[in-house]
């Protein structure tokens, strides 16, 4: 098919990539000129593995094109259009549809009658109610097509996904999103726009209620002073709990998670109903943080050190996003406290987050944020060398 894919964030740039090595001609539009230089270059505007390998391949090469522009595609030959992008939470915990609008705005008068508009973006439907009294765009027709894509193992994702996600009132152009899929060996449920959504929300309410409940789990093992590994082995084990997102950490973050929680607070306190648990998820994380940043101090005291340095500034492995990372959450309130402490992190390019090795100190509390994996093996050879230094991670 021929298709335009609206945003090159990590959403938009994973899925068209994957979708041009299947075969699909893919036209990728974003208004940020720089990015559009960037990818045009070859270069990835983001750290995720595999990504650089997929742009500069020259069999994808030949079925991508990238504009900063909508007037420079062909829109007469559009099979459908997916939009990817950005749709943040308001102050209020309402969806910011505005990008989305914007996009519809942009689109509306270039569409063929017979292109698929398609949805990718997380968005529940209600909160689409109110844009399209202002667009000749049919809602019955919209597909939307959530996405299942954790950032560090994205393109795996893609092609090994669990499942595919199809909503719409308009069967045709529902069939025709899923095609899209059909050289991937999983199952794709056909279902209204509506359910659509809910599968992509109540999934990402889960996954950090999953996360919360383990790093609960784990403050209690460590004041008993359990094994934590055998505790939580035991109890992963149970085919009916599994191991899968059971690992502790100094707590969670990210793009999705925070954002997609808040907004189901949000829908369902508009509904008037009481959910306590999704209600409770994103407290049980700041509670979590909170204990996770004592605990540092209490060690930093112990072992009479001078400084704190958290390795990893991004909220997980594998990936240079730091949206609502934790680090940052106890880096700030170390600080607040007097404790000198600072972030290395070898891909992650800010003012205060340090790349240099070299930066590392004798008298430190090192503490590792998240597996650092191979990338990171030239640390602990740093680490041998310093004096009075204990290393610190919250698993086993």
């Amino acid at each position: 098919m021929q298709l335009v894919i609206v945003g090159v964030g990590y959403v938009g740039l994973v899925t068209g990539l994957s979708l041009a090595k299947i075969g699909h001609k893919i036209s990728f539009i974003d208004t940020d000129k720089d990015k559009i230089n960037t990818l045009n270059q070859g270069i990835a505007p983001f750290v995720e593995p595999e990504i650089e390998n997929y742009l500069l391949n020259s069999k994808i090469k030949q079925n991508v094109e990238f504009f900063d522009s909508y007037s420079s595609v062909k829109w007469d030959t559009i099979d459908a259009v997916l939009i990817c992008v950005q749709t943040p939470t308001t102050e209020d915990g309402e969806v910011d549809i505005s990008y989305i609008s914007s996009v519809f705005n942009n689109i509306e008068n270039l569409i063929d009658n017979d292109s698929v508009i398609c949805i990718k973006s997380t968005i529940h439907p209600l909160a689409l109610e109110n844009v399209f009294k202002d667009f000749s765009i049919n809602y019955g027709d919209l597909v939307f097509n959530p996405e299942f894509l954790r950032e560090g193992t994205a393109f795996d994702d893609f092609f090994h996904t669990d499942r595919v996600i199809v909503g719409s009132l308009n069967n045709d152009n529902m069939k025709k999103i899923g095609e899209l899929y059909s050289s991937i060996n999983t199952e794709i449920i056909y279902t209204d726009p509506i359910s659509s959504q809910l599968i992509k929300y109540l999934s990402n309410a889960y996954l950090p209620l999953r996360l919360s409940f383990v790093n609960e789990a784990s403050r209690i093992i460590d004041v008993l002073e359990a094994n934590q590994e055998d505790v939580l082995k035991g109890i992963g084990l149970d085919s009916r709990i599994g191991l899968d997102y059971f690992r502790p950490s100094p707590g969670w973050g990210g793009s999705c998670f925070p954002k997609d929680v808040q907004e189901m607070q949000t829908l369902a306190k508009n509904q008037n109903l009481n959910l306590p648990l999704v209600q409770s998820i994103i407290n049980s994380n700041d509670v979590h943080i909170s204990w996770f940043s004592d605990k540092l101090v209490d060690m930093l005291q112990a072992n009479d050190l001078q400084k704190v340095c958290l390795i990893g500034a991004s909220f997980k492995e594998n990936t240079d996003d730091v949206r609502h990372s934790p680090t940052f959450v106890i880096y700030k309130k170390l600080q607040e406290l007097g404790i000198s402490v600072e972030i290395y992190d070898k891909f992650v390019s800010l003012d205060f987050v340090s790349n240099d090795i070299n930066s590392l100190k004798d008298d430190s509390l090192i503490v590792e944020m998240f597996p650092l994996g191979d990338s990171y093996n030239e640390l602990q050879d740093k680490i041998k060398e310093l004096k009075h230094t204990v290393y610190y991670r919250f698993w086993n």
